[in-house]
């Protein structure tokens, strides 16, 4: 197997995962202090047993259907590689869900190049498109609550609009394989003409209506159990809670905090998940344990389901060189 990463990628990766945490643990501390440190400690410490393995499981269940979709892709393009060296790229490629609006996990592409020999810009079309349809997906799970809770529906109307206004531009595809052509004659840019129309080309075919509805399909159920692992958590918190309230939520501060590009969302994804339940009218405290439980059953936790397969496959490739 050949390497996967320079020294000097998986040293900026490594300080990329650091830093992501230091702004965690300062946005977690916020919470704590805005629904009053100790409150929110005991609500946390009441959560029942089982939910948190409930958490987990519906959370894993979702990594599970997206790797599904990403399976789907890649045979969409006619990119065939074993399962297990899909599964390895798509795990580990959570320990990146970490950077600013997912882009890092453009390294999957890289990766599955390095150990299966696959060109990099047809891959990168496929994550690509996994981020839109993630994206299209979160913003139906709000546009539930939305309707439901007949609040504002500006922001997800533009997010609505700007992805349909992309994804036809894609589909014009005279228009854009001359404008390619064009950029041949750059100075720079010409230079990559090549792999920008391979790129193209990947997202032509992913962006077509079939797989765009059955990706975007399959980005519901996956997102939508994330959802309900929020309605758990908020049941065990306070009750009477409804399945919609946790969908909407957690769909509403996912589009939020996709949209910010920040590191995973951090900041943005949490003062909306609290906001929006404030709205609903839970109390500071049961709206800051709720989301910092969630968040670190989402976010951190595919983080280190990435950085744990990773570790697994860089520690058995160097037992075979040996």
């Amino acid at each position: 197997m050949g390497t996967t990463m320079s020294e000097h990628d998986r040293t900026d990766s490594d300080h990329g995962l650091w830093l992501t945490a230091v702004l965690s643990v300062g946005v977690f501390l916020a919470l704590f202090l805005l629904g009053d440190a100790s409150r929110v400690a005991g609500a946390i410490a009441d959560v029942d047993a089982g939910t948190l393995p409930a958490v987990f499981a519906l959370v894993s269940l979702g990594y599970l259907i997206r790797f599904g979709k990403w399976v789907y892709y890649l045979r969409e393009l006619g990119i065939d590689v074993p399962l297990r060296s899909s599964a390895l790229a798509f795990f580990s490629g959570l320990m990146l869900v970490v950077t600013p609006g997912k882009v890092g996990e453009v390294w999957k592409a890289w990766f599955l190049r390095d150990i299966e020999g696959v060109p990099v810009s047809p891959t990168t079309a496929v994550v690509g498109a996994e981020r839109v349809t993630d994206l299209l997906a979160l913003t139906g799970l709000a546009a539930l609550g939305v309707l439901l809770y007949d609040r504002s529906a500006t922001l997800l109307a533009i997010v609505v609009i700007a992805f349909l206004g992309g994804l036809a531009l894609l589909q014009w595809r005279r228009v854009c394989l001359a404008l390619i052509e064009r950029s041949r004659a750059l100075p720079v840019v010409g230079g990559y003409a090549e792999g920008i129309e391979s790129l193209y080309e990947g997202a032509y075919a992913l962006f077509r209506p079939r797989p765009l509805l059955v990706a975007t399909a399959i980005s519901l159920l996956a997102w939508g159990l994330e959802g309900v692992a929020l309605w758990l958590v908020l049941e065990s918190l306070a009750g009477g809670a409804s399945v919609v309230e946790g969908v909407f939520v957690f769909g509403l501060g996912s589009v939020v905090g996709a949209l910010s590009l920040l590191p995973g969302g951090l900041a943005a994804t949490e003062a909306s998940m609290v906001g929006t339940l404030l709205a609903l009218g839970f109390s500071s405290s049961i709206a800051a344990a709720a989301t910092l439980v969630i968040r670190v059953g989402t976010l951190w936790y595919g983080a280190l389901i990435g950085v744990f397969v990773f570790g697994l496959y860089r520690f058995a490739s160097r037992n075979e060189k040996r």
